[in-house]
């Protein structure tokens, strides 16, 4: 009986990505696009700017208010963006 050696496509490409170090990337580019959707409307009016290096998100807001709560909620926001992610791609979350 011969061996069914089939993966599935999606399983073939993080293997490949993986082994070019890309997936990394991926995730946080991923990781950086979920910031508005995870986040909602009122702090998506605040935002001016997100991007992810390293694991560490840096996200610039208008308003020092939005920042402040931000900063205090920043372990529970790192959870969610990860479960969006699926995989614990964002280590530290700094407001600018």
């Amino acid at each position: 009986m011969p061996l069914d050696t089939s993966k599935k496509l999606s399983d073939v490409v993080l293997e490949v990505l993986k082994e070019n170090g890309t997936s990394k990337h991926m995730l946080e580019h991923r990781a950086q696009t979920l910031w508005h959707t995870v986040m909602g409307p009122t702090v998506n009016k605040a935002t001016t700017s997100v991007r992810v290096r390293d694991g560490i998100m840096y996200v610039g807001l208008n308003s020092s208010v939005v920042r402040n709560e931000l900063f205090h909620l920043k372990g529970r926001i790192i959870a969610a963006i990860n479960k969006a992610t699926g995989q614990d791609v964002i280590t530290d979350i700094r407001f600018l």
